[in-house]
């Protein structure tokens, strides 16, 4: 099953890690969050992303679900 999703901004409110690099994204830092457009219970396991891995990759993370850790 395929679930559409896309990335949007946001600002942290709470200490968080990024999925591609496992930086830590501190409270009022800008960051991407993965958010499913049609499934209520991907917001549960939706993957979030700092502004240097989304400056890098993009989209792209989402596409192909692999993309290079440093």
């Amino acid at each position: 099953m395929y679930i559409q999703t896309r990335l949007i901004n946001k600002t942290a409110i709470s200490p968080k890690v990024c999925t591609s690099c496992n930086s830590e994204i501190l409270i009022g830092q800008a960051y991407h969050r993965e958010e499913g457009v049609k499934e209520h219970l991907h917001s549960l396991i939706a993957r979030q992303f700092c502004s240097d891995c989304y400056a890098k990759y993009g989209e792209l993370m989402l596409l192909s679900g692999r993309f290079d850790r440093k």
